[in-house]
């Protein structure tokens, strides 16, 4: 499949999708897509202990899952009684009956013999007003997360010959979307996507009744065991000492009926301002260029290439720790047991501690919503809650590869341990908190003025991010330019040196911008640097052809 296929946002093909649901999503749904209207702002937040509702699952079957399992309960001071092993598969991908057997039927078996959930059946209203009698549905429910460890399978393949479908129905789906709706799933036949009563919610999980029967579910899962450990001990580490950086947002110039994707990235941008998080933009067509320097990045987002390349693949390219990172694509994540195929595997083999993705075709309206997962995140919610209220399906494609229950941005952060360079990422919060949303340009005078004072050229070089994504370009050069003269390691001036020619190409004036890349390129305590690489790129790019 090629990447124009792969990504679709066929108006006429999810149309006939939906409408083969056997519970149709309601009309609203639909339009709300269709016009892309944004999230609401968070209107009330409660407390939650979601260890004490979260099961974890593991594969007695697969080497090394129930030490995990194990593991990871003990780090998030899950009871014993709530790691459960379930034998299935060990591959990656099954069968619909073996998803049945194995999984769907043993778990509900174990919620319900082990009163996490209670059953009862009662008559019920689909979205366009049919009744339904004596349906099965979860009246009580003390289970609302779900871990699936390392070990239990990932995606669930489409039957050959499945009963009772036709047209554009589907049953394939990743396992994960799947078991998070349990609880509508006992009403229904698999035949396409269910819409998810989570969706766009501004509360916490369990106060969203709507939702009652679902269950955050997430992942921890990669090529290997060590990897798994460290993104466990990575988000309990950034949860502690809080989670200080900068963002990167990957535009890819999409039309034709992709504008959607291009404006969640865009949306994205003002929620980072607003809570203070510098962001480099690349608003090219082409991913951001191999050896690019994107130091201490906590958040990443992108699309639309099939496997992962570019900056974020370079071999010295490594996320902060606790990193959160998605490139959207189709198949995203049709395995997460390789370090070199499709994206979420690289992105967790180059230190996220989560990613996000698709195992099959998913279309592009129901994949997660950038914007709002950050809006979420930004709000305080647990990576699980945030994923899942930015998706607007389950029994579907998605997956949450992380800690269900990292709270990367709780309500009250922790002040920097390492005050040296995360302290400069707080001060630019405080200070863009106080001065951004209200007057611009007051905000990076002060910025000026604070990195002036303290002589800091990494507090000069966020300023020269911010103008950058507001257009100040001149500005922009300013800051880089006065940050790389007082940076004192080389690695540092080459970052600073190399923004500033792509703020050049960005404003249009190629000469400009070859004249700075030749500077760089003529500077021998460069040559020896990952990033000099990037130099001869942009060289390639603005030189007069």
């Amino acid at each position: 499949m090629t990447n124009d296929e792969s990504c679709k946002l066929s108006g006429v093909r999810l149309s006939a999708l939906l409408r083969h649901s056997a519970f149709v999503i309601c009309s609203s749904f639909v339009t709300l897509h269709s016009s892309f209207a944004a999230s609401p702002p968070v209107s009330s937040f409660t407390e939650w202990d979601a260890a004490a509702e979260t099961l974890v699952i593991y594969n007695p079957a697969f080497d090394g899952s129930a030490e995990l399992a194990k593991f990871y309960a003990g780090k998030r001071g899950i009871a014993a009684n709530r790691v459960v092993g379930l034998k299935c598969s060990k591959e990656e991908t099954i069968s619909r009956t073996d998803f049945e057997t194995t999984l769907r039927e043993p778990l509900m078996r174990k919620l319900v013999e082990n009163k996490w959930w209670e059953i009862e059946k009662r008559d019920v209203l689909d979205p366009n007003g049919r009744r339904y009698s004596q349906v099965p549905t979860v009246v009580r429910q003390n289970i609302k997360v779900l871990v699936l460890i390392r070990g239990v399978p990932l995606r669930i393949e489409r039957a050959a010959n499945p009963p009772n479908m036709t047209g554009m129905e589907t049953d394939e789906a990743s396992v994960d979307s799947e078991l998070a709706a349990l609880g509508p799933l006992l009403q229904r036949p698999i035949k396409g996507p269910l819409e998810n009563h989570y969706y766009q919610s501004t509360r916490r999980f369990p106060d969203t009744y709507s939702a009652r029967g679902q269950l955050i579910a997430g992942r921890l899962d990669a090529a290997d065991d060590a990897t798994v450990r460290r993104m466990i001990e990575d988000s309990l580490t950034a949860e502690h000492d809080g989670l200080w950086g900068r963002a990167v947002l990957d535009f890819a110039l999409k039309s034709e009926g992709y504008e959607e994707g291009e404006l969640w990235l865009a949306r994205c941008v003002p929620i980072y301002h607003d809570n203070g998080i510098p962001v480099f933009t690349d608003r090219y067509k082409e991913l951001i260029p191999a050896a690019w320097p994107l130091p201490d990045t906590i958040l990443y987002f992108g699309w639309y290439a099939d496997t992962a390349n570019g900056a974020l693949a370079s071999p010295d390219f490594k996320f902060k720790r606790g990193a959160i990172a998605c490139h959207l694509h189709s198949f995203s994540a049709a395995t997460v047991r390789a370090t070199d195929k499709n994206w979420v595997g690289p992105l967790l083999n180059h230190g996220a501690a989560a990613a996000l993705g698709n195992v099959w075709e998913p279309f592009l309206t129901l994949c997660v919503h950038f914007d709002i997962l950050n809006a979420r995140l930004m709000d305080g919610f647990t990576l699980g809650e945030a994923a899942w209220a930015a998706t607007p399906a389950v029994s579907w494609m998605n997956v949450v590869v992380g800690d269900p229950l990292y709270r990367p941005f709780p309500k009250n952060r922790r002040r920097p341990v390492d005050e040296k360079r995360d302290g400069d990422y707080a001060l630019y919060q405080e200070v863009s908190r106080r001065y951004l949303q209200h007057d611009e340009k007051k905000f990076r005078r002060e910025l000026l003025r604070l990195a002036l004072e303290k002589n800091n050229p990494h507090i000069l070089e966020l300023g020269g991010l911010l103008c950058a994504v507001e257009g100040a370009y001149g500005e922009a050069s300013d800051f880089f330019q006065h940050a790389a003269a007082l940076y004192s390691k080389a690695a540092d001036q080459l970052r600073c040196a190399l923004y500033d020619a792509e703020i050049a190409k960005r404003k249009g004036d190629a000469k400009e911008s070859l004249a700075a890349v030749r500077k760089i390129l003529k500077e021998s305590r460069f040559a020896q640097l990952p990033a000099f690489s990037a130099a001869h790129d942009l060289e390639m790019v603005v030189a007069p052809k």
